[in-house]
């Protein structure tokens, strides 16, 4: 049995879901309402410490950190392998996954949404720093783990809100991308001619600069190798499963755009 807690739209998220696409694995569904803050609740906590999503639960083992799941999954679920079985390809790989992982996307998605969404996603995180220290008062077994979130949103609110700061993580983005097409220039895919988790975690990570408006810095052939490599990974079917399929069902939205705008 595998159960994933996710959110739509959520970046991690859709990593795991890819994984779970391209393996063909049922899995139950459980969507958590990120607008509706459903993540800080004491009964998610309790599950993931950290107030994250995704959270894979396996025959009642729970594992947390997309990075971490995708591999968990490979290794549970062999068919097709993932993973090269070179171990200079496998290196290759982790460091892909460890770039990706440690790029600050977060920031770069707070910091560059326009319209409304982006004054949903900033503003919420206004209202998660005022719950959070409400949740600290009232749930004293878990304080230490609403503290750490705490600190965490407020370093996150804080760099959002400096341009200059949002500016400076933008101009790593471009030397990010140059890593990627001097190996696309050479490969199929990241760890050679076989696809692996490394392409899994790229196809949610170069949608979603996509979807921010980065796409200027591939396309009109200024980095070809990228731009064939991305329409590649869009016209796997998991894509579509994974993230063109991925859309917060109508009633959860109004439920979460009236807990932003509204408080209830």
């Amino acid at each position: 049995m595998l159960e994933l807690y996710y959110a739509s739209g959520s970046l991690c998220s859709q990593k795991v879901k890819l994984v779970l696409a391209e393996k063909n694995l049922e899995w139950k569904h459980h969507s958590i309402n990120l607008l509706t803050f459903e993540n800080l609740q004491p009964s998610y906590i309790r599950l993931n410490s950290k107030g994250v999503v995704p959270t894979l639960i396996h025959d009642g083992k729970v594992i947390t950190d997309s990075a971490v799941i995708v591999r968990y999954l490979d290794e549970q679920f062999p068919h097709p392998r993932l993973i090269p079985d070179e171990p200079a390809l496998l290196e290759r790989m982790l460091c892909w996954i460890d770039l990706q992982d440690k790029f600050p996307m977060l920031e770069v998605m707070y910091g560059n949404f326009r319209g409304i969404e982006g004054v949903v996603l900033r503003r919420s995180v206004q209202i998660k720093e005022r719950m959070l220290a409400q949740l600290i008062q009232t749930n004293s077994e878990l304080k230490e783990q609403y503290a750490a979130k705490l600190k965490d949103i407020r370093q996150l609110n804080s760099t959002i809100r400096n341009a200059k700061e949002i500016e400076g993580i933008n101009t790593k983005i471009e030397p990010l991308l140059d890593q990627l097409e001097a190996q696309l220039s050479q490969t199929n895919w990241l760890c050679g001619a076989t696809y692996s988790l490394a392409d899994t975690v790229w196809t949610a990570v170069l949608n979603r600069l996509d979807e921010l408006g980065f796409g200027r810095l591939w396309e009109n052939s200024t980095r070809p190798a990228l731009g064939s490599y991305l329409n590649q990974l869009k016209a796997r079917p998991s894509f579509k499963t994974a993230i063109q399929d991925d859309k917060m069902p109508l009633p959860m939205l109004l439920l979460g755009l009236r807990k932003t705008f509204l408080g209830i």
